[in-house]
């Protein structure tokens, strides 16, 4: 073995090279006096041991083990010798990475021999479990699948680079990157190509993020960059863009083209954000607006985004409980005939009477019921209570051969297909109202999914005597064919056709024509949103069947309702009769 012995003492030295010299393994010994000379021989040779005096004129012994340890080879084994019996010195020795401590006193050829040898056997098993731990802890820490950063991983070093940013005021920034229908690649395809297609799109990225940049992926198909620097702030925009460019060209697993791309959601350091947690909540923010805006979309964390999310999950926590605690309410806005004026119906529009917030529109909940997946519950509260209120009414309008008809609005978001006959049926069946007097109104979005199926649906609801008609007609995806395949009686021609008429000429031909299209096809019109006499005027003089809108009737309570209007037909058949 090669040998070096750092002792200021000549004596020392001299005892200790005759006893290596007495033992049977060949011992090559190089001698220092001092620190400065043991470390100039560190770096100048390969030692398979160092023999090194706790105290020595120009070093502390503990502060040379140190700085050996950083100039010398894992399997060099360090045995540190003193003249002064010391039990807490020993365990300090240790602790600093020796793997033995003998007193002076105690050194012969067979115990000193035996140290050392035994400390070459600790140094080596130290440091092959040194290894086992950093190979642990880059499993720990990486994605086995493309071998970048995991989500853990990601997580130390981004405690690390802002606590870099603090001290240094530097900027840090997140790009939040999430793949487009990756989902749908996984169930069409199978997780293994999903898997492939991952790993082709971590090497896409590593292309295109600088070697300054970490790049993790820190979920199923999220992937994250972190830019810290001086001003990565304005260049992180670039970069996402870059990335989202990259993702776009088809990609190819045995030869099967796969088009995928992604939305991008960026958040900085300052951003309501001062810890790790923070920051990706910001991005994953900013993220969830940007795949609410569509595909390949980039979207920057705001105040007034987070504002927005904040507002969204609050309707979201006290929608759970509104159907259940009774807080919706139903209001009615009548429809009129264009020729007579006399109310023919009234359409059910739900409201929200939350106990803090008070009167809640239906834009403000209804999308988020719709992405919590309770529109197939409260469209049948609305169906079954619209036809009670409607029943109370019409029981009370008996003997005036007064028929009203009530309209309840379908949402794209029901299970229509499987669900709608059988709620249709309950709220005829609880309610006792005639069929005939109900209308239910959908809009062109719910026939675009399954048609044929849900063709057959409507035909047994329409069999039932239920009126069924086009919502919102003139908008979305209006086609003709929906009229053709669909069991349609009624046609709601848009409020936005009906509001410009006064001002523009154009807007007066499409209302004029759209009329004309129901009248061809022997169905229904309604004209939504009439708010003044020349649109009402316009609408029956190009053969508009019903009104519907402000100047004749604001959505209003039940009580206000009957108040305003069924009452007057009861009092107006009292004096008739």
């Amino acid at each position: 073995m090669d040998l070096l012995l750092i002792d200021d003492d000549e004596i020392d030295r001299t005892a200790i090279v005759r006893a290596l010299a007495g033992s049977d393994t060949h011992f090559s010994v190089v001698e220092a006096n001092c620190a400065r000379e043991g470390l100039a021989c560190v770096r100048q040779q390969r030692f398979d041991g160092i023999l090194l005096d706790y105290r020595l004129p120009d070093a502390d012994g503990l502060a040379l083990l140190h700085n050996l340890h950083a100039a010398v080879s894992d399997t060099t084994a360090v045995v540190m010798i003193s003249r002064y019996e010391d039990e807490n010195l020993a365990d300090r020795c240790i602790e600093m990475g020796a793997q033995d401590f003998l007193l002076k006193d105690e050194v012969n050829t067979r115990r000193l021999t035996r140290a050392i040898r035994l400390a070459k056997q600790r140094a080596s098993m130290s440091r092959a479990l040194q290894r086992t731990h950093e190979r642990l802890r880059d499993l720990a820490e990486h994605d086995s699948l493309t071998e970048l950063l995991n989500r853990y991983g990601f997580e130390i070093s981004l405690s690390q680079q802002l606590a870099n940013a603090r001290t240094r005021n530097t900027e840090l920034a997140l790009i939040l990157l999430d793949l487009d229908d990756f989902k749908e690649v996984n169930d069409t395809h199978g997780h293994q190509m999903g898997d492939r297609l991952l790993v082709q799109v971590a090497e896409r990225l590593q292309q295109m993020v600088p070697a300054q940049y970490q790049l993790a992926r820190i979920g199923g198909d999220e992937f994250v960059v972190l830019l810290s620097g001086i001003e990565v702030l304005h260049g992180a925009a670039q970069l996402a863009n870059e990335l989202l460019d990259v993702l776009r060209p088809v990609f190819y697993i045995d030869k099967q083209p796969l088009f995928i791309g992604a939305c991008a959601g960026i958040a900085s350091y300052g951003d309501k954000a001062s810890d790790s947690y923070q920051l990706l909540k910001c991005a994953d923010i900013a993220l969830h607006k940007a795949k609410q805006l569509g595909r390949s979309q980039l979207q920057f964390y705001s105040e007034a985004l987070d504002a927005a999310v904040r507002q969204r999950h609050y309707i979201a926590t006290g929608l759970r409980s509104a159907l259940e605690q009774q807080q919706f309410q139903l209001f009615y806005q009548g429809k009129f005939n264009a020729g007579s004026g006399e109310l023919e119906g009234m359409e059910a529009l739900i409201r929200w009477q939350h106990p803090q917030d008070g009167l809640i529109a239906p834009d403000c909940f209804l999308p988020v019921a719709e992405a919590l997946g309770m529109m197939d519950a409260i469209c049948e509260w609305v169906l079954l209570t619209a036809c009670k209120q409607t029943q109370q009414w019409q029981q009370l309008l008996q003997g005036t051969a007064r028929k009203l008809t009530v309209a309840v609005n379908l949402s794209a978001s029901q299970n229509l297909r499987d669900k709608l006959l059988a709620q249709v049926q309950s709220a005829i069946a609880e309610s006792g109202l005639a069929p005939a007097l109900l209308e239910l109104e959908i809009t062109e979005n719910a026939l675009i999914e399954e048609p044929a199926k849900l063709a057959k649906v409507l035909e047994q609801v329409a069999a039932m005597g239920v009126t069924l008609s086009l919502d919102d007609f003139g908008t979305g995806f209006s086609s003709l064919e929906h009229i053709k395949d669909f069991p349609i009686n009624i046609l709601k021609i848009d409020k936005s056709f009906v509001c410009g008429i006064e001002q523009d000429e154009r807007s007066r031909r499409l209302l004029a024509a759209l009329i004309n299209f129901a009248n061809g096809f022997d169905v229904m019109s309604v004209a939504e949103g009439v708010e003044t006499e020349a649109q009402a005027n316009f609408c029956r003089d190009h053969g508009c069947y019903l009104l519907q809108g402000y100047l004749y009737c604001k959505p209003m309570p039940a009580a206000a309702f009957y108040q305003q209007h069924i009452e007057p037909l009861l009092k107006a058949a009292s004096v008739d009769h």
